[in-house]
């Protein structure tokens, strides 16, 4: 490579290739009218035919790319769907937990109020028999707290 040359760098983009299909035909139909050594009427039913095969080269690349978003939707779709399933089995599961949580939260409260309720009443008794004996409980109580 010379000192005056300079390397060159080409970019391309990638799209559908429609737009780029549709002005390559129309080049092409361009090209052959002002080449093309025939008739008028010649002329003509080749640029007819070239038009029905372009409409119908368009018609199937519209097919392809209308299958091809139906397809693109439907995954989708389903990919949406799935997840909200999911997520709502993951609400349902966690209040099922949190339900039997509080159940059993519950029965432990009921079960501790119980035995609160059972030794508070060993208690009253204890001191109303004590009571019936009179102060000597109370000073062997005395005792054993010292």
């Amino acid at each position: 490579m010379s000192e005056f040359e300079q390397p060159t760098i080409i970019v391309e983009r990638g799209h559908s290739g429609f737009g780029a299909f549709l002005w390559g035909a129309v080049c092409g139909a361009a090209v052959a009218l002002l080449f093309a050594p025939k008739s008028g009427r010649e002329t003509q039913e080749e640029l007819k035919e070239g038009a029905r095969r372009l409409r119908g080269e368009a018609e199937d690349k519209y097919r392809e790319i209308r299958h091809s978003v139906e397809e693109g939707y439907e995954k989708a779709r389903t990919e949406v769907t799935e997840k909200v399933d999911e997520a709502r089995e993951q609400v349902q599961e966690t209040k099922r937990h949190a339900e039997e949580a509080l159940r059993a939260g519950k029965d432990a409260a009921k079960k501790a109020r119980g035995d609160l309720e059972k030794r508070l009443e060993e208690s009253k008794v204890a001191y109303k028999a004590a009571l019936d004996d009179g102060e000597e409980v109370v000073e062997e109580e005395a005792e054993a707290t010292t």
